[in-house]
């Protein structure tokens, strides 16, 4: 907890925290990784259950790849926000559901993404797979899970 409230107390966090270009910046740039990868995110599992048809399927490891930065994105700018109020994030159970979330999202992101491209290959068709379209779904899922932890933070915590 000490070294939070280290960070919390740096140049950096003070400056993200008042300053009229630093906070803006970076979380209108955390709303645009997530707009990525939640959206991306959900094209391909609409791809992958056929429910979109006319787009080829093959595109669906180029939109993973490009959720993946979205997601990279959303790390950097989350990490640099939750600076300026760890000792306060960390104790809200509104934002640890929300990081639970995230972590799960991510690692079906990543499994996903490394699943296709290694298929991509092949012949075969990735709407065969059973397993990629299911947790393609659940991805979905725990990515609209942690926009909503996420935006609940704010009504459900005393962080604001």
């Amino acid at each position: 907890m000490n070294f939070l409230v280290y960070l919390e107390d740096s140049a950096f966090s003070e400056w993200l925290s008042v300053s009229m270009l630093g906070f803006p910046t970076f979380i209108a740039l955390h709303s645009v990784g997530m707009a990525v990868v939640v959206g991306l995110s959900l094209m391909a599992a609409l791809l992958l259950n056929g429910v979109i048809t006319g787009i080829s399927e093959k595109l669906i490891p180029e939109f993973l790849t490009l959720a993946v930065w979205g997601f990279v994105l959303n790390f950097l700018t989350g990490l640099a926000l939750f600076i300026t109020r760890g000792s306060e994030y960390i104790s809200s159970y509104t934002f640890l559901i929300k990081m639970l979330l995230v972590i799960i999202s991510a690692a079906i992101l990543f499994w996903l993404r490394q699943r296709l491209m290694s298929k991509e290959s092949r012949a075969e068709s990735f709407t065969t797979d059973k397993l990629a379209r299911h947790m393609s779904l659940v991805c979905t899922v725990t990515w609209f899970g942690a926009v909503i932890a996420g935006r609940l933070i704010a009504y459900l915590s005393s962080l604001y």
